[in-house]
């Protein structure tokens, strides 16, 4: 039996991935029906470690005309003309950012040695903008010019707390990204990506004919793995998984699409792998939260704290799709900066008249687990590893039934977020208390419709239901009552199982939280 090729871990460049011999699923035809015909001018926004600089590689060696690179790939198979064009590749996570200063300096570096690779002589003394347009007239000489930017927004992302020096280094890219525009006449393509969509006017207020496709179908699947591209590609390693664990196929697929498939980037009802954690989990041979503890997604913590009022907000929206950006970099909220990076999706799209809509919600299980860890351990100031231990006494009193020892975890969890941090809301410890349940993968449901109300929360157990109402500034018995009352159990009446009610209120008072709560099991004499 032939070796399969090697998984492709942390190889960004087409060039040496494929004479390394690896796994390269190929996107080549979308590639093709994007850029057939002349001049596209393309953005494109993708949550980090998702493709992006791999996909911005293989267009640069397919505009240089390298067709031996693409042998037996779908392009090679259409009328690709295979020119070589000059190109401009700026890849903004290694250009310096620091500040503004840098940052022009950077680019100056990098228009030199690109013009040196060219053998393009450049006037000394020249402003950044005069310097691109000296260099993109002589390359053009050579043949039109394509312009490939990767993480366009690093020098804004990394800032995105300092407002001051985000919006200095705006000002550079503006200034930049304007002069582009003018040089419109020279370019075959441009292509740029990034993670964050910062609006045209912030940004790209001159290259008014880019066109975002960042939600268009024509790339639904251009980063990703579909399921079908999944199992053609990687079915060796798929199956090495299944026999090291003794686990059968179909589990392990559909274990891997718990854990990292879900994303979905249009209307169309395609999702896909998130790439760099399938492709750990098939080179570890284990289940883990790889993408996610790859990168800290401290800023996003940073302005949930913030901004934050309801962690509702988080989970099960419905949005405008013309509101999942783009924003400016003074005004950036928060659902649409989740969801382009990467910790939200689409996990609906409707129609209201001629408006688009979509639902949102955590991709897979490896977003839902380490974003909501990290973000009440960010609230109660305690590490995740203290919070999994608070969490997992949380699981193990529901499992015995003891409601006590659930609320005073509870309490000890929610006393450790600082008073200023708390909201005097009931929705907001509802939430924090809808996000503590979620995270321990109970099956949990909110705000549930029956004919007299809705009940707050209610977990489905193996052995028995839970019914919570919660009341703030009030009492635990006010709570039960509610649940009484209305007969909210008549729900579960039929599912043969033992139904605890329970009323908790929250309480805040000179900076102190309390807890009150009491329960109740659901008898015959409350039964109809």
């Amino acid at each position: 039996m032939p070796m399969p090729k090697e998984l492709p871990i942390d190889i960004s460049a087409f060039e040496k991935l494929i004479k390394s011999n690896c796994i390269y699923v190929d996107k080549t035809r979308h590639i093709y029906d994007l850029f057939k015909g002349s001049g596209h001018y393309y953005f494109l926004s993708r949550p980090r470690r998702f493709g992006k600089s791999l996909l911005i590689s293989t267009l640069k060696e397919v505009f240089s005309g390298k067709k031996e690179l693409f042998r037996e790939l779908k392009i090679e198979k259409t009328d690709w003309a295979w020119q070589q064009h000059p190109i401009i590749y700026l890849d903004f996570g290694t250009i310096a950012h620091q500040n503004s200063e840098d940052l022009k300096q950077s680019l100056h570096h990098r228009l030199d040695i690109i013009a040196h690779d060219y053998k393009v002589q450049l006037v000394p003394g020249l402003t950044l903008e005069d310097k691109l347009t000296s260099l993109v007239t002589a390359l053009n000489t050579l043949n039109t010019v394509v312009l490939l930017i990767d993480e366009y927004d690093k020098p804004l992302i990394d800032h995105i707390i300092d407002l001051d020096m985000a919006e200095k280094n705006r000002n550079v890219l503006k200034s930049f990204y304007d002069c582009v525009k003018g040089l419109d006449e020279y370019f075959r393509a441009i292509f740029i990506t990034g993670v964050s969509k910062f609006s045209k006017v912030t940004i790209f207020s001159g290259l008014n004919n880019l066109n975002d496709i960042s939600e268009d179908p024509l790339a639904a699947t251009l980063l990703g793995y579909t399921q079908e591209e999944l199992e053609y590609y990687f079915i060796d390693y798929i199956k090495a998984y299944g026999k090291i664990t003794g686990t059968e196929k179909s589990m392990v697929l559909d274990t891997m699409k718990q854990f990292y498939n879900g994303y979905r980037f249009s209307k169309l009802e395609i999702r896909v792998y998130n790439p760099f954690s399938t492709g750990y989990f098939l080179h570890k041979q284990e289940f883990a939260n790889y993408w996610a503890k790859s990168g800290n997604p401290a800023f996003l913590i940073k302005l949930l704290k913030a901004r934050y009022e309801s962690m509702d907000d988080l989970t099960n929206i419905t949005v405008k799709a013309d509101n999942l950006g783009p924003f400016d970099v003074d005004n950036i909220p928060l659902i649409p900066l989740l969801y382009q990076a990467g910790y939200l999706t689409i996990k609906d799209a409707f129609y209201e008249g001629v408006k688009l809509y979509f639902k949102l919600d955590y991709p897979n299980h490896e977003i839902r687990e380490y974003f909501t860890e990290h973000l009440i351990a960010s609230m109660t100031n305690l590490d995740s590893s203290k919070v999994d231990g608070l969490l997992r006494r949380i699981k193990q009193s529901l499992v015995d039934c003891d409601i006590t020892k659930l609320c005073t975890v509870l309490r000890s969890l929610l006393a450790n977020i600082p008073y200023y941090l708390h909201i005097p809301k009931e929705s907001y410890y509802h939430s924090l208390f809808q996000l503590i349940f979620q995270l321990m993968g109970a099956d949990v449901h909110s705000e549930v419709a029956t004919s007299q109300g809705r009940i707050d929360t209610v977990i489905m157990m193996k052995t028995r239901i839970y019914l919570f109402e919660f009341k703030f500034d009030d009492a635990g018995p006010v709570a039960l009552a509610q649940i009484i009352d209305r007969r909210y159990y008549e729900k579960y009446l039929g599912l043969g199982k033992p139904i605890i009610a329970v009323g908790i209120a929250f309480n805040y008072q000179d900076k102190m939280l309390r807890l009150d709560w009491v329960e109740k099991e659901i008898t015959n004499q409350e039964m109809p």
